[in-house]
This record gives C-alpha cells, sequence and structure tokens, in this order.
C-alpha cells in the first residue's frame, strides 16, 4: 500500500513537470498546424487568444487542480501544503483572468476587452506561481531527513539533485526578475527597445528548469542507487530485459 502511495506521488510530480515543459511548445505548434499561423506570440498568455485556447486553458486548470490537491507528507511543515494549494489557486487564476490581447503578429481568433484590472491579476498570479516554484525547488525539494549526512558516498545522488533543485529554482527567479526590469524599462527609459517576444522566452527560461525540477523529484531520473528511475523503466521496457 506505501509503495503504491508512492509511486502515485511520483507521477503527480511528474506530471507537474511534464505540464510545465510542455506548455510552451503544445500552444506554439497547435497554433501553427491548426490555425495557420506561425508567428510567435508576444508571450504564453496571448495564446490564449488563439485557437491553442483550449491547450492553454486546459493546462493551467490540469496544474491547478493537481497543485490544489497535491498531497503532503505527514511529517511536512503544514506551510509547504498551503504553499502548493496556493501555487494552484494562482494557475487557475492566470486562466481565469487573461492578459489583454495585444500581441504584435497576433494570432488570435477572437478578443476581449482591455482591462488593467484583469491583466494585472493574470501576471501578478503568474509572477506568485512562479516564485513559489522557485522557493520550493530551493528551500523545500533540498530537504532531507533528520540525520542524514549528505557528505557520505551513499548520498551522492541527493547532492546531485540537490543542486539541480537549486539551479532550477534560481533560473525560474531570475527569469521571472528580468521579464519585470525589461517591462518597467520599456515603461520609463525612452529609447530601451527589446524584442517584443522577450515575454515569451524569460517564460520559457522559468517553465523548463521549474519542469526538470518536478520531473526529478518525480524520479525521472538521478535517484537513489536503491531506487529505479523513470527512464531506467521505460529503457528495460524498450529493450525487454
Amino acid at each position: 500500500m506505501r509503495d503504491n502511495a508512492i509511486i502515485s506521488f511520483r507521477k503527480l510530480r511528474q506530471t507537474i513537470g511534464g505540464l510545465g515543459i510542455l506548455l510552451p511548445l503544445i500552444v506554439y505548434l497547435h497554433t501553427v498546424n491548426a490555425g495557420n499561423c506561425n508567428c510567435l506570440q508576444d508571450s504564453i498568455s496571448h495564446y490564449y487568444y488563439t485557437v491553442a485556447n483550449v491547450w492553454f486553458v486546459g493546462i493551467f486548470w490540469g496544474l491547478g487542480l493537481v497543485l490544489f490537491f497535491y498531497p503532503s507528507y505527514p511529517d511536512q511543515p503544514r506551510k509547504d501544503g498551503l504553499l502548493t494549494s496556493f501555487a494552484g489557486v494562482c494557475a487557475l487564476c492566470v486562466s481565469l483572468f487573461p492578459t489583454n490581447p495585444n500581441s504584435n503578429d497576433s494570432c488570435a481568433i477572437f478578443s476581449l476587452a482591455t482591462s488593467s484590472l484583469r491583466a494585472g491579476v493574470h501576471y501578478t498570479s503568474a509572477a506568485v506561481m512562479l516564485c513559489i516554484f522557485s522557493y520550493m525547488s530551493i528551500c523545500i525539494f533540498t530537504k532531507t531527513s533528520p540525520g542524514n549526512d549528505l557528505k557520505l558516498p551513499e548520498h551522492k545522488w541527493k547532492r546531485i539533485r540537490n543542486r539541480i533543485y537549486v539551479i532550477a529554482g534560481c533560473l525560474t527567479l531570475l527569469s521571472i526578475a528580468l521579464i519585470g526590469v525589461f517591462t518597467l524599462l520599456e515603461k520609463y527609459a525612452p529609447g530601451f527597445h527589446i524584442s517584443s517576444k522577450y515575454t515569451y522566452w524569460l517564460e520559457v527560461a522559468a517553465l523548463l528548469p521549474f519542469g526538470i525540477a518536478w520531473l526529478i523529484k518525480g524520479g525521472f531520473l538521478f535517484t537513489d542507487d536503491d531506487e529505479v528511475s523513470t527512464v531506467a523503466q521505460v529503457a528495460k521496457m524498450v529493450s525487454g530485459k
């Protein structure tokens, strides 16, 4: 029973990571193939107005619900579970309060009236969600059981995972910060110009490390010697050995 619970826990983590990684790719490819529009939108959020709307909304609702009901270990601090649930609420708000339809080279198939309040809720929710992910990756995923000495040889994979968690969390946080900096420079620094697609690429740069961290936390790769990673399981199944 306990083993089944652990496997389900890992699948949930891998689901969260996979959704984060695949989101930018899915909405772009669907817009190109189903919408005959290969223009990159100014941000991932602008794909809400394209034929990829169903993917954008579906993925954020899937991510939000998984995070909201994400189970916590019995010995885990209550605030950790609350943070995960709050991140889930933020993911739902990203979908419920879309940004303004003002993308350059737009692939939009419908529009909504411009609303600074709605856009503000949207971007605040997205930023808070990603900041929570960064905190979890850096401060929660790196935790170890009391009494474990990570310097010992048997904990080498935990040390590797912790490095990845910290790097991933920092990259996500840096990407969020750069979006804020560039947005302010565009608004208040006359003559400042950068590609209109910087938000999209920085969002990709934030989601990719976040997704990798959750995949690894879910046992996708770099597992301890007494555990079998998902990659190893797939390789074994393909090889038939």
